[in-house]
Order: C-alpha cells, then structure tokens, then sequence
C-alpha cells in the first residue's frame, strides 16, 4: 500500500515538473516578451524582443537541466550505475533485456513533458487551429 502511495505521488509529481517545464516556461518568456514589447507590439513583435524571448527560453531550459542532474546527484539513495542507451551498443557488447535500465527521475520529467506537450499540440493543432487555406 505505501509503495502505491509513493509511486501515485512520484507520477503527480512528475506531471506537475512536466507541465510547469512544457507550459509554464514559453508562457513566462512570452509575458516577459509582451511587458518588453510594451503597447507598440500590438500588430507585430521587434526582431529584439523575439530574440530575447528565444533566448530566454533556451536558456531557461539548459539552467532547468543543470538543476535537475543536480538535484537529481545530490538527493539520489544510490549509486547509479552509467546504463548505456541501445543505440550506442556495439555489436559486440552486451545484449539489451528490455526493462532492464529504468528512467531516472530526470529522464522521466523530460520524457513526460515531450508526451505532455506534443499531446495538447496535437489536440490544438487538430481541433481548434482551422484551416490555412483559403475559403472560396
């Protein structure tokens, strides 16, 4: 029963890591944007400001991934062992056992975040974009 109780909240937490990284970060840069852009940008955005977004995003993303292998080395309960990804085995090496390297708690978050926020892009880009062509 508490291994139920850690994995549901270890699965909320990583979903909530994951919306905060997918969602939370372009929408921060975006007002951030829109407060440098000012009144002026109501019909186009300066090539300044796009850049500064941009950047920001980038640059907020690469500091989340150093915070996270931080966190992720310091509180960790043992030594990971260095799994090698299967695209990088050789021929030679050892063969892979599906589900025998587990997703790291960085992994994970990321991993959620790319299915999270490829899903709601989808879902936009399916039902609610409209079409880019022409009505005749």
């Amino acid at each position: 029963m508490r291994r139920a109780v850690v994995d549901t909240l270890i699965l909320v937490a990583t979903v909530i890591a994951a919306a905060v990284i997918g969602f939370g970060v372009p929408l921060l840069w975006i007002w951030i944007g829109s407060i440098l852009e000012g009144d002026d940008g109501v019909s186009s955005v300066s090539f300044a400001v796009a850049m500064a977004v941009l950047a920001g995003i980038i640059s907020t993303y690469v500091l989340a991934m150093y915070l996270g292998a931080w966190l992720q080395a310091k509180f960790a309960n043992a030594p990971r062992q260095e799994a090698r990804a299967p695209w990088l085995r050789s021929m030679r090496d050892t063969p892979y056992r599906a589900g025998s390297a587990q997703l790291g708690p960085l992994e994970r978050v990321f991993v959620v975040t790319t299915l999270l926020v490829s899903g709601a892009f989808w879902v936009w880009f399916l039902f609610f974009a409209g079409s880019s062509l022409p009505n005749a």
